[in-house]
């Protein structure tokens, strides 16, 4: 009985008993009746009175419990609208009944009429591991006997077959000691006690894991860090949650390392990198860096993560594997990579502030030769001094660099115009006036320089340091010791090279080579005993191109050795062809090209397949090999000489004259001819200095028994002074330009005497 009803009926019994009273004392004092009688009235009274009272008891009965349970009706269904999982057990009563409530049963798939409607039905839900100490739990509970609460936490059987993590709580009603009411509510907590157990296995890893975690909020100030973290930096977990990471800082990185950091940041959420930070104890050491920004569904940045190891014995054991990368281990100069670093912040820098930076390409001028004339061991000596000297010049603000063997580069910050670079230049182009001193002697080395003003002709590194190396081929081509700046000519001219050399390509395969021929005379015979093969292209839209127009860039995209190999075969074809027509030639000259030289192996092969395949006797063909070709590695030169002389072909030194060749070395070369380059002729017979070159060099051949050529042979006056001089053979536009083969062998077959003439 709950207390409105206990109220009620005390307040009937109340007024019954008053009626009661004052009706007995009403007969007791307004009536004469006998004893007997007013007895039986009295009680009459009373018990009208107690029937009264307990009809109208039951009346008040029966409503409270219509609105009792109007008042639980209305719970329930307040319950099932807020999604409250809701049990009860009625124990009142020796039959134990249970009650689910409509979501209690949604949570685990049932239907309320699908769902446990004893206890046995729903202890079978229960997880076969949990279902004996769920039972006990309860068991104690109600043996205790008294009001208590209660909470568990269990597995219960879903419908689909998993199991989900039930947490549960209510309390228990007696009354008098005796077991009423068993009320409460459910929840499925799977997914929490999921997050739970995700966020308990993270912090273990973040435990017992070596690198350090930081947890910063959207302010950036800390909130979390691991074991790590205090292990690495030296500061406790109460000393830096609570303060900003930038404790940590430093002082070694720049304000552009953190602005491009956080503009990572900004942009994906993530940033990976190097970063020096500060120990508690003030010591500096580096760290390899992740730090990731989360987002709520906003958008808004709610937490940064910092993960990071120290990294301070990485880098020492990475010291020298990072130097050797990074920078010339003979001159200790930034190498190529480093280069390219150095060249992309200037670049930056420059566009930034709009104002000019310079690249300067520096080549030794020859090096190859002094090289291997000296050793190498001396030639990395001269490469030290060279550095030396460089870094003479150079401003505070700029980088050398060793990008190739004898190739260096400047990035010119320091250099804001052309007149600044252009100084810059004439300066290491005046310390190199003075000679290097080298195993004890004097060294003369000469540099070519190429300048590239950015960003005004580059925009990146890439077309910096492309645009620099065209202008130093223009300084090279120009006549070395010199500088040149970049244009776009330069790039045309390039590009020209380019498209020239693809075409050059196609020109092989499609047979629009051919070979002119260009008479040499014998002064004494006064006739035409021999010839050299001239290339030519004949190109399918400029006409016929001149060896000028694609030699030198034949040789550059190594195309020169097919080249050389063509014309090797045909000229011998083509001889041959002569011979055995009866036309008098003793013989064809044909031109080895330095590179295909060094090649002694594959340059024998080939010359020993076209002497094969054209028939033509060996004797009558002559290779032309200049005197500059030879200097690189003398030595090997003769011996490569030698091996192509055992063939039986004879041999000329082309260009002599001009390549400073050491007469010791002279008496060693197994050649036949000396050809007098045309420099030496063309002011012949007027420039006194040429004449005695010309009479010098012809006294030496004929010292070493070597026949003499002249090329450029173009006068009369020029014929007549070689003329004095006998068995002197001459070239030139005098005797015939180059010409097509029939030209050619129409001028020996008019030279040819007649069969009636005398013999």
């Amino acid at each position: 009985m709950n207390q409105n009803l206990l109220l009620k009926t005390s307040m009937l019994h109340l007024v019954v008993s008053a009626i009661s009273v004052a009706a007995c004392a009403g007969l007791v004092l307004g009536t004469r009746l006998p004893p007997a009688l007013l007895v039986i009235l009295l009680a009459a009274v009373i018990m009208v009175c107690t029937g009264i009272f307990y009809v109208l008891h039951h009346i008040l009965k029966l409503d409270n419990e219509k609105h009792a349970s109007n008042e639980k009706q209305q719970l329930q269904l307040a319950l099932d609208s807020a999604g409250e999982c809701l049990w009860e057990w009625q124990l009142a009563n020796k039959a134990t009944s249970i009650h689910f409530s409509t979501p209690y049963c949604m949570m685990l798939g049932y239907t309320r009429k699908e769902f446990a409607h004893d206890q046995k039905g729903w202890q079978e839900l229960l997880h076969p591991d949990e279902r004996e100490h769920v039972l006990r739990r309860l068991t104690r509970l109600f043996a205790e006997g008294k009001d208590s609460t209660y909470e568990n936490t269990y597995r219960m059987r879903h419908k689909d077959g998993s199991y989900r993590w039930i947490h549960s709580r209510g309390r228990l009603f007696t009354n008098q000691g005796k077991l009423v009411r068993f009320i409460g509510i459910a929840a499925d907590i799977s997914e929490e006690r999921h997050n739970n157990e995700r966020l308990r296995l993270a912090n273990v890893v973040f435990d017992s894991t070596h690198e350090g975690v930081l947890i910063s909020d959207a302010n950036n100030i800390v909130v979390f860090v691991n074991r790590a973290f205090s292990d690495i930096t030296g500061y406790s977990y109460t000393e830096i949650v609570g303060n900003s990471p930038r404790v940590l800082k430093s002082g070694r990185h720049s304000k552009e390392f953190y602005t491009e950091m956080w503009r990572s940041l900004d942009n994906t959420d993530s940033w990976t990198g190097e970063i020096w930070n500060r120990r508690k104890n003030g010591e500096v050491l580096p760290q390899l860096q992740t730090i990731t920004q989360l987002r709520d569904e906003h958008g808004l940045i709610t937490h940064r993560v910092a993960v990071f190891s120290d990294i301070s014995l990485l880098k020492s054991s990475q010291s020298e594997i990072s130097f050797l990368a990074h920078y010339d281990p003979l001159t200790s100069l930034p190498n190529r990579a480093l280069l390219h670093e150095h060249l992309k912040l200037s670049l930056q820098r420059a566009i930034k502030f709009q104002s000019m930076a310079a690249l300067l390409m520096i080549n030794l001028d020859h090096f190859k030769i002094i090289n291997e004339s000296l050793g190498h061991i001396n030639g990395d000596e001269l490469l030290k001094q060279v550095t030396a000297r460089i870094q003479q010049v150079l401003d505070p603000q700029d980088t050398l660099s060793r990008f190739g063997g004898d190739e260096f580069a400047i990035v010119a910050d320091s250099c804001n115009d052309n007149v600044q670079a252009a100084n810059t230049a004439e300066q290491i182009l005046t310390v190199f006036r003075k000679p290097f001193l080298i195993g004890q002697q004097d060294i003369f080395v000469t540099v070519s320089i190429g300048i590239c003003m950015y960003p005004l002709t580059g925009l990146t590194a890439e077309e910096v340091l492309r645009y620099a190396a065209t202008a130093l081929s223009k300084a090279k081509d120009s006549g070395r010791d010199s500088y040149a700046f970049y244009d776009s000519i330069l790039t045309e001219a390039a590009a020209k090279k380019l498209r020239i050399a693809n075409e050059l390509r196609t020109a092989i395969d499609d047979s629009q080579l051919t070979i002119h021929y260009q008479p040499v005379y014998s002064l004494d015979d006064k006739k035409i005993i021999g010839c050299e093969a001239l290339v030519r292209w004949q190109h399918p839209q400029q006409g016929l191109l001149m060896p000028a127009e694609f030699i030198s860039i034949a040789e550059v995209s190594g195309l020169i050795g097919a080249i050389d190999n063509w014309v090797m075969h045909q000229a011998c074809i083509q001889a041959q062809q002569w011979q055995q027509l009866g036309l008098a030639l003793e013989f064809i000259s044909v031109n080895i090209s330095s590179r295909l030289f060094d090649r002694s192996g594959t340059l024998k092969a080939n010359l020993q397949e076209a002497l094969l395949q054209s028939g033509l006797p060996a004797h009558h063909l002559e290779l032309e090999i200049t005197e500059s070709s030879m200097m690189g590695n003398p030595a090997q030169s003769i011996e490569l000489l030698h091996e192509l002389r055992s063939t039986g072909v004879r041999l000329a030194i082309d260009d002599f004259g001009t390549g400073y060749s050491s007469l010791g070395r002279l008496k060693h070369l197994p050649v036949d001819k000396f050809k007098i380059d045309r420099t030496f002729v063309m002011n012949l017979p007027h420039d006194p200095a040429d004449i005695a070159i010309i009479r010098a060099i012809i006294s030496l051949s004929e010292s070493l028994d070597l026949q003499v050529q002249a090329e450029g042979v173009e006068t009369r006056e020029q014929a007549e002074f070689l003329q004095q001089y006998p068995q002197v053979l001459a070239q030139g536009y005098l005797y015939g330009k180059p010409m097509p083969a029939a030209d050619f062998a129409a001028m020996l077959a008019a030279q040819q005497p007649s069969p009636n003439s005398p013999q």
